[in-house]
């Protein structure tokens, strides 16, 4: 059976942040795969839309034996029984109880019509970057050649992004 490696970038600003966070997390143990680094959780601003609640975000780097559609299944199920009720249409953002994407794929590029990676706006967020940096800092991109550090310091996002003071994810990877 093959293993893959994936990076999920997981967000939170509505109802118990970090409790939605940690939901996600023993879910993608349970249904993805096996969680082998978590970043630090960042609090950051919603970027691209107006919340008086900030975000809870955070990226995983995951050991998985699904396919990249079977995990794009996997992880809208898991969206959904954490109470996620829309998407973001036409870039139209709203505050969610989670939201979980795929960054990388092995190091894969996909073009398909439900699913694109490397995530098409992951160079452009610094609430991605942050914790990508974390647990990949010398990743490639496939697309750019850059390095995940170097891609942070192109990034045009100035967003104040401060480390969250609960610090719980490492207890999922036995850390």
């Amino acid at each position: 059976m093959e293993m893959n490696q994936l990076i999920l970038s997981l967000g939170s600003n509505i109802n118990s942040r970090s409790l939605s966070i940690k939901k996600a997390c023993q879910a993608i143990s349970d249904e993805v795969g096996s969680i082998s680094k978590t970043s630090k959780i960042y609090s950051t601003p919603p970027l691209g839309f107006d919340s008086e609640t900030a975000f809870l975000n955070c990226c995983l780097l995951v050991e998985t034996t699904l396919n990249v559609s079977q995990v794009l299944l996997a992880t809208k199920k898991i969206e959904k029984t954490l109470g996620r009720t829309q998407e973001s249409i036409d870039k139209k953002y709203a505050s969610r109880t989670i939201d979980i994407d795929i960054i990388f794929f092995n190091k894969k590029i996909i073009k398909s019509s439900n699913l694109v990676i490397p995530h098409l706006l992951f160079k452009d967020r610094r609430f991605v970057l942050e914790p990508l940096k974390d647990i990949a800092s010398s990743y490639v991109d496939p697309l750019s050649s850059l390095t995940v550090e170097q891609l942070l310091n192109n990034c045009k996002d100035n967003s104040n992004i401060t480390i969250h003071k609960n610090q719980f994810l490492d207890t999922l990877c036995g850390k």
